[in-house]
């Protein structure tokens, strides 16, 4: 298909489920701005997937790509939330970590994000599901529909990316 036939397909898949879509995530988000932000980026994951030539149902992918936006999001605020909690308690206890520290500890969670975010598939999913909810192995298989032979491969791949992400920022991950 055209490059011109794509975006014209595309374009047409925008305009008929953007308003479904912003209706939707502003119900669950309760934010105006916010829904306008995960509607794009719902709509840019979808694009960066390959198209929407074969979506047969429309709003249940869109809802389903939200959602998952939704949970990273959150995943991304209990990190973020559980950081400054931990460097206010130093802080109060006279025994806060110097800011060359502190910038080079968000400097390593923004590239831990950005290499789980880059993750194909469901990988990421997986890899947080295991870490930051605690699940095993087998309660990710079931709620990604997957073997637990590739929740582990989900696993092992984020692990990689998590490793060549320290690598590239020039920190020593260790063996």
């Amino acid at each position: 298909m055209s490059l011109l036939k794509r975006r014209s397909t595309f374009d047409l898949f925008y305009s008929e489920h953007h308003a479904w879509l912003f209706g939707w995530v502003r119900r669950k988000l309760g934010c105006r701005s916010s829904a306008e932000d995960l509607a794009q980026d719902t709509f840019l994951r979808l694009l960066q997937r390959g198209g929407v030539e074969d979506v047969l149902q429309p709003r249940a992918l869109l809802a389903t790509i939200a959602r998952r936006l939704i949970i990273d999001e959150s995943r991304r605020q209990d990190i973020e939330r559980a950081y400054l909690d931990t460097y206010a308690a130093l802080h109060a206890s006279g025994c806060a970590p110097s800011s060359e520290s502190v910038a080079a500890a968000v400097q390593a969670l923004t590239a831990l994000s950005l290499a789980i975010d880059r993750l194909p598939g469901q990988a990421g999913q997986a890899f947080l599901m295991s870490v930051f909810d605690g699940m095993l192995h087998k309660d990710i298989a079931l709620a990604l529909k997957v073997s637990e032979a590739t929740v582990r491969r989900h696993i092992a791949l984020a692990l990689l990316a998590c490793r060549d992400a320290f690598v590239q920022a020039g920190w020593n991950p260790g063996p």
